[in-house]
């Protein structure tokens, strides 16, 4: 394919809009969609096929969700696993997902191999050969994932919420179907589905990046010239008006609660859409929206709150939801709803308004930053509102929205007899009994009607709010480093402000004090307060946040090319000023008590967080990032306080810019605002080996157990550093053991059936980190899973791998590099670390040639260093029924040592 160069005058585009796509339509009837745009090296190619779970009938309910699954498992010219190695092999990425309107197929490649990111989409769309075999062990797969979903929270929350809101409308039913209906679905049912909807006309073709269009249109001719064409039924029933309040209430074994309400409100083509949308941001999107603020802030009552509108091709939700300690479930969903209610009846605040419209403008720009946001952007507007010119509408209505315009809104939807109210709770106590939920049922529709008395009676008028091409690098006399890369292809500006520290430079003692900096660090800075900062990001449609990991801790900031000088300025506020203030550190330090105990919840959290306490004895990476309940539990202000004044100095700060800037006007703001800081450098902790030395025998295995019905199990074995070369041959041994065409995928969930998800992964730190292996399955199947794991890990350190094995995976590393380096933040944030890391700042670009540069006798030179059995940890977290000590604990942890089987590597030296 030729590349589209930037003298293009045919299509070089400001911004990615309806009416910028170049469309087509195909004889057989076939939208073509194309977006071209040089940016970045890369295509995305996506088919959006107008069928999703919506239009399931009975005998049909999971079907839509099915395909996802067996596009992809072989055609008449592929086999299993062939079109994700094809794709993976030239770089690229493939995967779907299917929603209540569609379903949609995607591939990201690099420009030069789009020939083969189409070929495939072509071949699985009209070849597939839905071989009986692989669809019953995809259907094992699928009753994992659906096992997977019945375990989440917060998915089990929304899927309460939409069965009780939609009495008739298919909306009400899960996208991915119930294990009953999937379990009875035939080969015979898939292929008429498959014949009925899976037509020309039916599908959406959107491609996205760099590319040429003619030579783009023509391929497309040629590969799906010859697709049929028929008349798609239509047979979705309408959902009857509410007209009095709902409730539903599911429990789970979870230490928080989850709280989902939800309004009907029109489909996406309403006019209404952009008030809602807007109304959702002043309401739970951003630090200063009013539930953050109030309820989650002022009053303390929900670790998280949140609001968003849900609109679909039929009437949608407006969905307000939020994670509650059980203390205060009855006290949240009150205020929530006043804070609600109050919207349809006093004024709204025009800074408000402004504050709604440019985040949502913002957000727009913001996907179009990659090819892949870009496509989804317009397949999204083409099927769900029946064509992608009516972004710009929608956008023209966002920018023309008042304040009265989301009153009149509020008061049309956000009424009490439209409201459906989904509660899941910890479950025992009264609500095991059925009369015990009935009870609660009744005190939540209850709650509706107060909330809304109390919101009429309560109005004041509202209190005022405050708004107070190349690299350049420089070092400050006090050490500060200065990276700055200009990037004007769209108008962002990337900030990152990174130091050496983290997890790593902390003690059992203070374990969580980084996570809690990072929190603190920009509630207030100055002469702002924690709300004032807030609004001021907020306006600007900005992002500015601490962060905190295993080796590092930093400030994170992005921000609209126009207000970097300003966004640059608050940056440096909080660097050098943050308040930390009293009253905000103890909200955030209850904040953070909760999020520790909620983490407990989730199964593959607790996997990882068992490895790494027995991998890495000795060594701080065995602490969690966030801390652990007693350490942060003791923290207090002055620890904090003392902590950042002595921890971070800013001359061992590097600060990185990238984006639509001068970088002379960069360099010298930097000065200004950082230049009289005193030289202060601080040595980092002394590199160290991360974990105990393991002994002989075999691998170490820990358990865990939670109420599940999943188990989940991570091998994981001693790894290496940021700066040892086997980092990227550990990255190409990881990449064949993972994806989608990788031996451990085609292995343990498309042969075998045993898994929905399974993979490898590595981390590697300033210290040694690790390898591991992750797999959620059925706990019956975990023993079956672990011998397979076992197996491939033998083979792979036994036989070299192939070569097409090794230019798949290169070519996937490569591409996976290349796509995901087209979002400014990205840049900064490798810069920053690798300059930190004492990597170089021009590291990320050296990374395509040093994993090309690998041989397979490289892969299996660190596969025989790394997985080494004698020194794995064996981490598993099984439903209690199913462990050997079931009787004796039923959430402890144990460890023991799992014998050795098979023939033993030979241990790596130290």
């Amino acid at each position: 394919m030729q590349f589209l160069c930037a003298a293009m005058a045919t299509a070089a585009l400001a911004g990615v809009h309806g009416s910028d796509v170049l469309r087509d339509r195909l004889d057989n009837g076939l939208t073509l969609l194309m977006a071209p745009n040089c940016a970045a090296p890369v295509v995305a190619l996506q088919a959006w096929v107008g069928v999703g779970s919506a239009d399931e009938v009975e005998g049909e309910y999971g079907i839509a969700h099915v395909f996802e699954h067996m596009l992809f498992k072989g055609t008449a010219r592929r086999g299993v696993g062939e079109i994700a190695q094809d794709v993976e092999g030239a770089g690229g990425e493939i995967n779907a997902w299917t929603t209540f309107d569609q379903t949609v197929y995607h591939v990201v490649v690099a420009s030069r191999d789009f020939d083969v990111g189409l070929d495939v989409m072509s071949d699985a769309l009209q070849h597939s050969s839905f071989d009986p075999a692989e669809l019953e062990l995809e259907r094992e797969v699928i009753l994992e994932e659906i096992k997977q979903g019945a375990d989440d929270p917060g998915r089990s929350v929304a899927q309460a919420l939409f069965s009780t809101a939609y009495v008739r409308h298919p909306y009400g039913r899960p996208v991915i179907g119930t294990d009953a209906s999937v379990r009875a679905l035939s080969r015979e049912r898939l292929l008429e589905f498959f014949r009925t909807w899976y037509v020309a006309n039916n599908v959406t073709l959107v491609v996205a990046g760099d590319f040429d269009p003619g030579g783009v249109r023509a391929a497309v001719r040629r590969a799906f010239g010859d697709l049929p064409g028929r008349a798609l039924p239509r047979r979705r029933v309408r959902e009857p008006a509410q007209t009095r309040p709902r409730a539903a209430v599911v429990t789970q074994d979870v230490r928080e609660a989850q709280i989902a309400v939800g309004f009907h409100i029109p489909a996406l083509r309403s006019e209404d859409t952009a008030a809602l949308d807007v109304l959702a941001v002043v309401l739970g999107q951003g630090e200063s929206s009013r539930l953050t603020a109030r309820v989650r802030r002022a009053r303390e009552l929900a670790t998280s709150a949140y609001a968003y509108a849900h609109s679909l091709r039929d009437p949608g939700l407006f969905v307000v939801g939020m994670t509650v300690p059980p203390t205060t479930i009855g006290a949240a969903l009150d205020e929530a709803l006043v804070q609600v209610f109050r919207l349809a009846i006093e004024p709204i605040g025009d800074a408000e308004i402004d504050k709604a419209r440019r985040v949502i403008e913002a957000d727009a720009i913001y996907q179009e930053e990659t090819a892949q946001g870009a496509a989804r952007k317009l397949g999204f507007y083409e099927r769900v509102a029946g064509r992608a010119e009516f972004e710009r509408e929608y956008l023209d209505r966002v920018a023309r929205t008042t304040a009265s315009d989301v009153r009149a809104a509020a008061a049309r939807y956000l009424r009490p007899d439209n409201a459906t109210v989904a509660a899941l709770l910890p479950s025992g106590g009264r609500l095991a009994t059925a009369r015990g939920r009935d009870a609660r049922r009744a005190r939540l529709i209850a709650a509706v009607g107060k909330a809304a008395a109390r919101a009429a009676k309560s109005y004041a008028p509202p209190a005022p709010i405050a708004f107070a091409s190349g690299v350049v690098r420089d070092v400050l006399p006090n050490g500060l480093r200065v990276i700055v890369r200009r990037d004007a292809t769209v108008p962002i500006v990337a900030m990152r402000a990174v130091w050496l520290g983290g997890v790593r430079a902390e003690t059992a003692r203070n374990n969580g004090i980084n996570y809690l900096l990072a929190a603190l660090i920009t509630r207030g800075c100055g002469e702002l307060s924690a709300e004032q900062l807030a609004a001021r990001v907020d306006d600007m449609a900005g992002v500015l946040s601490g962060f905190s990991g295993r080796n590092t801790f930093g400030l994170r900031a992005e921000w609209l090319a126009a207000d970097w000088e300003a966004g640059l300025g608050l940056l440096a506020d909080c660097i050098r000023a943050p308040a930390l203030p009293h009253a905000e550190f103890l909200r955030e330090r209850r904040r953070l008590l909760d999020e520790i105990a909620a983490r407990s919840d989730s199964p593959s959290y607790v996997a990882f967080r068992l490895l790494q306490a027995e991998l890495f004895r000795g060594h701080p990476y065995r602490f969690d990032v966030l801390g652990d309940e007693a350490s942060v539990a003791k923290l207090s202000r002055k620890q904090l306080v003392d902590y950042y004044r002595n921890r971070y100095p800013v001359g061992d700060m590097v600060l990185v810019v990238v984006g639509d800037v001068d970088p002379e006007r960069v360099l010298r703001r930097v000065r200004e605002l950082f230049g009289d800081a005193p030289r202060r450098r601080l040595r980092g902790p002394a590199r160290a080996a991360a974990g105990a030395a393991p002994s002989s025998g075999g691998p170490r295995e820990v358990y865990g157990y939670l109420d599940r019905q999943q188990a989940h199990m991570v091998v994981g074995f001693p790894g290496t550093t940021v700066d040892d070369p086997d980092r990227y041959a550990l990255d190409v041994l990881t990449t064949i053991l993972s994806g989608q065409g990788g031996r451990l995928f085609v292995e343990l969930r498309d042969r075998r059936g045993l898994a929905y998800r399974v993979g490898a992964t590595s981390f590697e730190g300033v210290d040694p980190g690790y390898v591991a292996i992750y797999i959620a399955c059925s706990p019956q199947k975990i023993e079956q899973a672990y011998e397979a794991i076992r197996s491939e890990l033998r083979r792979i350190v036994h036989d070299k791998v192939s070569d097409d094995e090794l230019r798949r995976a290169q070519r996937y590393l490569v591409g996976a590099h290349e796509i995901a380096l087209q979002r400014r933040s990205a840049i900064a944030s490798a810069m920053a670390f690798h300059e930190v890391y004492g990597l170089g700042v021009d590291e990320y670009a050296r990374y395509a040639a040093a994993i090309d540069a690998v041989t397979p006798e490289d892969v299996q030179r660190v596969a025989a260093t790394y997985l080494d059995w004698d020194a794995a940890v064996v981490a598993t977290v099984r439903p209690p029924a199913f462990t050997p000590e079931a009787a004796r604990r039923a959430r402890g942890v144990v460890s023991k040592r799992r014998p050795a089987r098979g023939p033993r590597r030979g241990r790596r030296g130290r």
